[in-house]
């Protein structure tokens, strides 16, 4: 045992290097203010407390006047109220605040230009600090699996969840973003919480124990969730949840907690006294669990855009973890799939169930900590498992699944992080799989749809909530420009031969009386030049007012052979009459009918 104990320091320290050198060869090509990547949009809004406090002292007047802009709008500069501004806590600035300190001695002895907190060095130091609390949290993680599991368990249960989930993403390609932080401070907790045992004491333990859930909360006021495992993680009874409930509220336990919650939370609490003259403030604006009576439970787990079986599936092993302890009757089963289901009701319930441009559903890799110990109860299953066909099958389908992990993220979200497709539009999730080289290309684009619900895809500034026919959005169509594109594709993405035809369908509603001269339309252009033009006139089929009514085209794609020309699909409203489009669905035929 000791000998392996050794290799396992071994372990840790190759990981680090390959961590390590892994994401700065993500990064290599990135520049500042160019890379979504680097310290840009919701990156920027969690790291600018860091030069805020070091370099501008909360003084709009001491710094750039567009760093706002050049960074992406994750914080918002007020120079009229002299403030800076950021939905973020400052969670993931005060973890990170070693290596911003690192960063700025390193940059005097070298002679470099700081840049204020935003050179390549800075950087480059916040890619390290992601890879330090990655291999902080794993290590963790794993010495409180070795409480429960064999040592060998432990170590190849963390690689599957380094390896086979999107904390890959997020700790080596995305690291600025709050879930690594946070996936170190619950293994921290858990790791803190084993150690205390069921009668909570004042000591080093509890003191890691209370500053490791304090931290969480901050940089996501939901994982207050995780405080609920110190009174149910390993308990044989409701009587014995009640007695551990009973000892923490001891004084020389509450006070403890109660005072380190208040001097990790002063600080955030004196920005929004600076930021709204309140020492409490909701900064998330109109964003919220507005889908708590119609939670997209499906969605967030099946769906293509960002769903969590569909992008990470190795988390299908999570689940049969849980089901097998629950058959077995296993300790903390029904905690863990409660755990599950709670934190899978919340995502669910958020007015953006797929978390915007982003890789699956981010939400959940704190909770691979949890998750981690119904996996190892599996694996542990399997090792013990006597036929070796079985045994064989099952670990060829977990490396198959890490396979695709890693495939689609470094062959497809490295180079494109948003996903372009519709909620249920399998047929972008299986050219998204071509793409990433995980199978060969099968066949044509055979199919488009769009529910306007992912507004990375959405064709306006400004999504409509008014009037949906699915979903929470629809598609204002009477902008001042009288056209409002719906739907564009490159030639060059369909590939050779070209379709033939093609099938196009939109949902309208107009809420007044007037007629609106509207079409849908397509046009086949090479750059600004119009080759080729068709429409569908729509006043004649929208009869009824605030009525979706489908309008149906199918359009003829003519013989040409020209990857630099374009497909286009429109709305056109000449008289800019209130119009709304939803649910579009295109299919092309290669073939005449």
């Amino acid at each position: 045992m000791k000998k392996f104990s050794k290799a396992g320091n071994w372990y840790f320290y190759l990981l680090f290097c390959i961590a390590l050198g892994l994401t700065w060869y993500f990064h290599k090509d990135a520049t500042r203010f160019t890379d979504p990547g680097e310290l840009k949009s919701d990156r920027a809004g969690y790291y600018i407390y860091l030069p805020a406090a070091f370099f501008y002292h909360f003084d709009t007047r001491k710094m750039p006047p567009d760093l706002d802009m050049q960074t992406g709008g994750g914080f918002s500069i007020d120079t009229l109220n002299n403030r800076i501004s950021t939905k973020y806590t400052y969670g993931v600035a005060l973890l990170a605040s070693p290596f911003f300190i690192a960063s700025g001695l390193l940059s005097r002895l070298a002679g470099y230009h700081s840049e204020s907190g935003f050179s390549m060095i800075y950087m480059r130091m916040m890619n390290l600090s992601a890879v330090i609390y990655l291999i902080l949290g794993l290590w963790f993680l794993k010495r409180f699996l070795d409480h429960y599991y064999r040592e060998m368990v432990s170590f190849f249960v963390i690689t599957l969840v380094f390896f086979g989930t999107n904390l890959f993403y997020y700790s080596l390609i995305d690291g600025m973003m709050s879930h690594v932080y946070s996936f170190f401070l619950f293994s921290l907790f858990l790791f803190a919480l084993k150690k205390c045992g069921p009668n909570f004491r004042p000591n080093r333990y509890f003191i890691l124990l209370c500053i490791s859930l304090s931290l969480a909360i901050l940089i996501r006021p939901t994982n207050i969730l995780l405080g609920l495992l110190i009174f149910t993680w390993d308990s044989k009874s409701l009587n014995e949840s009640w007695q551990r409930f009973r000892q923490f509220l001891k004084p020389s336990c509450l006070l403890w907690f109660l005072a380190i919650l208040f001097v990790i939370f002063l600080p955030q609490l004196i920005y929004w006294k600076y930021l709204t003259g309140n020492w409490l403030f909701y900064s998330y604006g109109d964003e919220g669990f507005v889908n708590w009576n119609h939670p997209k439970i499906a969605e967030v787990l099946f769906s293509p855009v960002n769903g969590l079986f569909t992008h990470t599936p190795l988390a299908l092993f999570f689940i049969a973890g849980i089901v097998m302890m629950l058959l077995q009757r296993r300790s903390n089963g029904w905690l863990i799939a409660t755990v599950f289901i709670v934190v899978t009701l919340l995502c669910a319930s958020w007015k953006m169930w797929y978390f915007g441009c982003s890789y699956g559903q981010r939400s959940f890799i704190e909770y691979y900590t949890i998750l981690a110990v119904p996996l190892a109860w599996l694996i542990t299953g399997l090792f013990s498992n006597r036929h070796l066909l079985v045994k064989t099958v099952v670990l060829f389908l977990v490396f198959l699944l890490v396979y695709f992990n890693l495939r689609y993220t470094v062959g497809l979200y490295r180079f494109d992080r948003c996903y372009y497709g519709s909620t249920w539009d399998w047929d972008h999730y299986r050219r998204s799989i071509e793409r990433a080289g995980i199978i060969s290309p099968v066949q044509r684009i055979g199919s488009y749809q769009n529910d306007f619900e992912n507004l990375a895809l959405c064709p306006v500034v400004h999504p409509s909530k008014i009037f949906t026919r699915s979903g929470d959005y629809s598609i204002p169509a009477s902008d001042k420009s009288r056209q409002t594109p719906i739907f564009s594709v490159n030639m060059d993405e369909i590939g050779y031969p070209l379709p033939k035809m093609m099938e196009t369908e939109a949902w309208l509603l107009k809420p007044g009386n007037r007629p609106t001269g509207a079409v849908l339309g397509y046009t086949l252009s090479r750059g600004a030049e119009v080759l080729f033009s068709d429409e569908q006139p729509a006043d004649s089929v929208l009869n009824n007012r605030l009525t979706w009514t489908k309008v149906y085209k199918t359009f003829i794609i003519p013989d040409v052979s020209d990857s630099n020309l374009q497909i286009r699909v429109f709305i056109r409203n000449p008289g800019a009459v209130p119009l709304f489009v939803d649910d579009l669905r295109i299919k092309f035929h290669y073939r005449w009918n």
